[in-house]
């Protein structure tokens, strides 16, 4: 089923402040973030926030106000709620819309909701795995990932629906099997409709750097907008603790927190220089804008942007080692550009280029697992369309289609995944596309267009749990494949198929992948 625009009814009028300065390459626009409380509207906790977006929404130089989507995996005021009133009070609402708590028939509705309240600015995330809910923890639906989501915006998209969305982007990453992942996973959200990119907080002024650098190189033509947080004590703890998905903090930037928390303003003066310096580096970096977050209040975001606009033009180059707190060990893409490491070059870093040589590859191949050498054999001779194996496979499965026999096939289907692959028995198989790592059982974001941005050095947010995204890069690297690993349209399984033969529905052409083929779309050479 396709989400389409419902029947045109009037809508509260669209507010194109964001998009409209986003557009202009003389603009640098500034979104701020507002995030619900745990409570109505009616709550004593309402108005300050209300006020904070009645003073932003009538700065002149806040391009939009962003509510966030239960933040962090906790339950909070909707984005709709919120953001309807804000936006009735004259603001851009830039509208988060998580997929964690909904299924995608939820999301078109949401969708539709608000729009019809004149929000329809949307930053497209898969959302934080659930921290708390009632009775205990929520379950988690993730139905569709940001990638399906905003390719279904994309999609319903039209006059009476003048979608704008958005993609986050986290490049605060420390291995090479993270990172490169998120690049190309920010490539398939473009190719899906993503409109701009957000980046995730972090305090690597480098990773930021190489992110525009990638973007240029790769042809990537949408605005980055830099995440600029304010730091206090108790927050650099929370992130120093490793307490917020896919989030780091350094030892020597918790002990600048902490001795300027000594102070009798308990340091705010220092952290809002601090994120005001961010912003400079951020336009230096040519970084079309920002998103700052974790201010008390409104007066704090004018000190920030009175005191960016205080730096001349260059200065941000001298700042920039003054707010770069990397991880250590971090992978670098590109090579050197400065001497204090801050900054980068166009160069890629020979490092990685040297990983890269055929002579590299086909020793990596020669330490690879047999398994999975086994699954790639066996996907060439049987699953790979054309193939003698997918063509016998295919006469077999239209003969026994509707009779006795396919029970006890499929019984022997899971006797041989579930072993393997651990398999869920989805019907919609995605093996092929993750270097045959099942998302449905280890993933628990079912993230089957690339990783989520929670993950922390190779592991899910979800500690104990390696990526399987990490894991695919790993594996596919030694053939030359890992940079076309999300070289396809986004998937989207089809519940319709669970607890159904995934061989029977691959050979029939019932799955995506066969979908695909119907389209006359490619598969990136990896048909399931």
């Amino acid at each position: 089923m396709t989400l389409a625009p419902p029947p045109a009814t009037p809508t509260a009028a669209t507010n194109t402040r964001f998009r409209d300065a986003l557009a202009d390459p003389a603009a640098f626009p500034v979104l701020v973030e507002l995030v619900p409380w745990a409570g109505p509207l009616a709550d004593a906790k309402a108005e300050k926030h209300l006020a904070m977006g009645r003073e932003l929404t009538a700065d002149p130089r806040i391009a939009g106000l962003t509510v966030t989507d239960n933040a962090g995996g906790h339950v909070r005021l909707s984005p709709l709620s919120l953001g309807r009133v804000l936006a009735e009070g004259g603001a851009n609402v830039v509208a988060h819309v998580s997929c964690r708590d909904r299924s995608r028939g939820a999301l078109g509705t949401l969708a539709w909701d608000l729009a019809s309240a004149g929000m329809t600015d949307i930053l497209a995330l898969s959302g934080d795995y659930p921290a708390d809910g009632y009775g205990g923890l929520s379950r988690a639906v993730f139905d569709i990932d940001s990638v399906a989501l905003l390719q279904m915006l994309t999609e319903m998209t039209g006059p009476t629906l003048p979608f704008f969305a958005g993609a986050a982007i986290n490049p605060f990453k420390r291995h090479e099997n993270e990172l490169l992942p998120q690049y190309l996973k920010l490539a398939m959200k473009i190719r899906a409709g993503a409109r701009f990119t957000i980046t995730q907080v972090g305090w690597d002024v480098r990773a930021t750097d190489e992110l525009i650098r990638w973007m240029r190189r790769e042809g990537m033509e949408i605005p980055a907008v830099a995440c600029v947080y304010i730091l206090s004590a108790p927050v650099a703890r929370y992130f120093h603790g490793d307490k917020v998905p896919g989030a780091f903090l350094s030892d020597p930037l918790a002990a600048l927190v902490e001795e300027a928390a000594t102070g009798p303003d308990k340091g705010r003066a220092r952290f809002l220089e601090i994120a005001a310096m961010q912003v400079a580096v951020a336009r230096g970096l040519g970084f079309r804008g920002v998103y700052l977050a974790g201010q008390r209040n409104a007066a704090e975001i004018d000190t920030i942007l009175r005191l960016a606009d205080g730096f001349a033009a260059n200065d941000w180059r001298e700042l920039a080692p003054q707010v770069h707190f990397p991880r250590p060990g971090t992978f670098r893409l590109f090579a050197d550009g400065d001497a204090s490491g801050a900054l980068a070059s166009d160069a890629l870093h020979p490092d990685w280029v040297a990983s890269r040589t055929p002579a590299a590859r086909s020793a990596a191949r020669r330490h690879g697992s047999l398994a999975y050498k086994a699954s790639r054999l066996t996907h060439s001779l049987v699953f790979e369309p054309g193939s003698p194996g997918f063509r016998a496979g295919a006469a077999v499965y239209g003969k026994i289609e509707g009779r006795w026999i396919g029970k006890p096939l499929h019984v022997l289907e899971q006797a041989a995944k579930v072993p393997l692959f651990t398999c869920r028995d989805c019907g919609d198989c995605s093996l092929p596309e993750i270097a045959y790592l099942c998302p449905e059982s280890q993933c628990v974001k079912n993230q089957r267009n690339g990783p989520c941005g929670g993950t922390r050095d190779g592991e899910c947010e979800i500690p104990g749990k390696p990526c399987i995204w990490a894991r695919a890069y790993d594996r596919l690297k030694p053939y030359g494949e890992e940079m076309t690993m999300l070289d396809r349209p986004a998937t989207v399984g089809d519940n319709a198929l669970r607890h159904t033969s995934a061989w029977g529905n691959t050979f029939l052409g019932r799955d995506h992948a066969g979908r695909r083929r119907a389209a006359g779309e490619t598969n990136g050479g990896r048909d399931a």
